[in-house]
């Protein structure tokens, strides 16, 4: 009785998560696609698109499991900020960064090899370390939002976290990449 409890506990708390985000990533097809009608500008830029969509998925659902984990054994706090919760936006948004930098330099060797064409390396390193930082912000905050507060209403963050941080990472980071991608054109190196 118990495991069949904690089963339909777990499918209450995610399901809901899953479906809302599976709609919202309709959305984030939508600002894909207007990424792919700006790639006529900026040669090479779609190899970018799934590393960085990765990488934050991967990160913020490192936090929040790490943030979930911290909230059931009382390391952190819902009613203050705890040392142990500006560590882990501080690490994360660190990896954010640093991997964001490595992954340019690997995107342009792949372009500059599978394609030749590519813009140049200073554009997707910019772009890339911009997205990174940015999205890196935005989502390790709302990731210990989303922590503390479904750990505040009784729910298991476990079970809401790490889904709903999966999900609005690939749309932040889409958004950001655009922003990303316009900007740097904008400034014509």
């Amino acid at each position: 009785m118990v495991v069949a409890n904690s089963m339909l506990r777990i499918i209450e708390e995610t399901l809901p998560v899953i479906l809302l985000f599976a709609f919202v990533g309709l959305f984030t097809g939508g600002f894909l696609n207007t990424l792919i009608e700006d790639t006529s500008v900026a040669s090479g830029l779609l190899i970018i698109v799934p590393g960085i969509l990765g990488l934050r998925g991967n990160i913020s659902s490192a936090l929040g499991a790490r943030l979930s984990s911290g909230l059931h054994l009382g390391y952190i706090s819902t009613k203050h900020i705890s040392n142990g919760l500006k560590t882990n936006i501080e690490i994360s948004i660190f990896m954010s960064v640093f991997v964001s930098f490595v992954l340019s330099i690997l995107a342009w060797q792949v372009c500059s090899f599978v394609s030749g064409a590519c813009m140049p390396m200073i554009n997707f390193m910019l772009i890339c370390v911009i997205t990174g930082l940015v999205s890196g912000v935005i989502l390790s905050f709302t990731t210990s939002g989303i922590a503390i507060i479904s750990y505040r209403k009784g729910l298991d963050p476990d079970n809401i976290t790490l889904p709903a941080a999966a999900s609005i990472g690939d749309v932040i980071t889409i958004v950001c990449l655009l922003i990303s991608v316009k900007f740097v054109l904008g400034l014509g190196l």
